[in-house]
């Protein structure tokens, strides 16, 4: 079995391309450092402020910039390359991290500290993964981007399960100090590795116009509702974002008042939804054969949600562990055929002005948090999430229903 599936990895031959392999490598670093992130800054509010709001609204602190800035993504790469963006965002990501953990080593690390780091850290990630996602047709070239995609998922996939069980171990054995101090060093890694991305990976042809940032965001709008299957996918990143994606922000949350457990219980169940991802690229990878990439997009969605619903309901740990399995299953459809989807059915001329639309719809994140974070304080986490959930989930549908291109190639 194992040797049929390697055969059809075709995509593992993309690594020969010097400068995606910097990419990828750059790109397996930073999806580690982030599950790792989001479960060490969780945890640490949670105990700073004992309250399920404060932790929504550090998410909320990371997501904004996607919000407010990422829109204007195709304006920003007229005049710098993604490159240069990728770069500069690691630097911001390790000198926070390293802030965190000297101030969490001499005892000072206070609640606002992380909310001003976490929104010059969404600042600097507002433009990274687009032009992480945006230069890979130029890498490999588009006929070959859902490969990459796969092959970037890949890591990504697998840094959700090391991630949280990494972040547990770390939380329990050596406190806030080793995590920040782990995140750190990692961060140095990964811009060691992506300075050796070549400067000649930048496309110059994208710089030509001169449009106002309004009217390029206007431009993409009209050519994405011309489209459904862009329309479609920016439609459900919004309610998936928004919605359905809180679960990761109270999940610390669930592990202590709802579950009663600690940070060892918070990693493992933060590995469930890697375990679903590893589990999900074989399984994507076999239905892609079969089925149509607005099809697979929209039911991984679907999946993801309807999971999240009954995890949100939950009182045992095993039946939240088996829900995030098949989270983290849903979202491995979901990111892959999500990017997928958009830079394939984009001409070259409006890949980056749709990527910043697609941000924009990563950006419903934010008041997301905020809200789940609201209802949590009102109604308790568990009914909070069950209702977002359930938004998340008719959407989906109505979006499959009311959206022919989605399931059409």
């Amino acid at each position: 079995m194992l040797a049929r599936l390697g055969s059809r990895w075709k995509a593992a031959g993309l690594l020969s391309i010097t400068d995606f392999r910097y990419l990828w490598i750059s790109s397996s670093i930073w999806w580690q450092t982030r599950w790792m992130d989001e479960l060490i800054v969780g945890w640490v509010v949670l105990e700073l402020t004992d309250s399920a709001g404060m932790v929504a609204l550090v998410s909320f602190c990371r997501m904004a910039p996607f919000m407010l800035f990422g829109p204007f993504f195709s304006t920003v790469v007229r005049y710098v390359s993604y490159r240069w963006l990728i770069v500069n965002a690691q630097f911001i990501n390790c000198t926070v991290s390293g802030l965190f953990w000297a101030l969490a080593f001499f005892g000072d690390l206070a609640f606002w500290h992380i909310v001003v780091g976490s929104i010059l850290i969404g600042m600097g990630s507002a433009y990274d993964w687009s032009s992480r996602r945006a230069l890979i047709p130029d890498l490999v070239g588009k006929d070959r981007t859902t490969d990459a995609m796969v092959m970037e998922t890949v890591p990504q996939n697998i840094s959700r399960l090391i991630g949280p069980l990494m972040s547990g171990i770390l939380l329990e054995f050596t406190g806030t100090k080793g995590g920040f101090l782990a995140l750190f060093l990692l961060q140095i890694v990964q811009i060691a590795v992506i300075v050796r991305l070549s400067s000649d990976t930048d496309r110059t042809d994208r710089k030509k116009s001169r449009l106002a940032p309004w009217k390029d965001l206007l431009l993409a709008y009209r050519y994405s509702r011309r489209n459904p299957r862009i329309s479609g996918v920016l439609i459900i990143t919004f309610l998936m974002n928004a919605f359905a994606f809180s679960y990761q922000v109270l999940l610390p949350v669930f592990v202590r008042d709802v579950l009663f457990l600690g940070p060892m219980e918070l990693g493992l169940l933060g590995a469930g939804t890697g375990i679903g991802s590893i589990l999900g690229i074989a399984l994507i990878d076999r239905l892609g054969r079969y089925y149509r990439e607005g099809i697979i997009f929209t039911i991984s969605s679907l999946l993801n949600a309807v999971a999240t619903l009954i995890f949100a309901l939950s009182m045992s740990f095993s039946l939240s562990l088996a829900m995030l399995i098949l989270v983290g299953i849903g979202q491995t459809g979901f990111s892959i055929m999500q990017s997928s989807i958009i830079l394939r059915s984009s001409i070259d001329a409006m890949r980056a002005r749709v990527m910043g639309l697609l941000v924009l719809a990563i950006g419903g994140g934010p008041p997301g948090r905020l809200l789940v974070g609201s209802l949590a304080g009102v109604v308790g986490a568990p009914l909070a999430l069950a209702t977002c959930a359930g938004v998340a989930s008719m959407g989906v549908v109505s979006v499959l229903w009311r959206l022919g291109g989605m399931r059409r190639n």
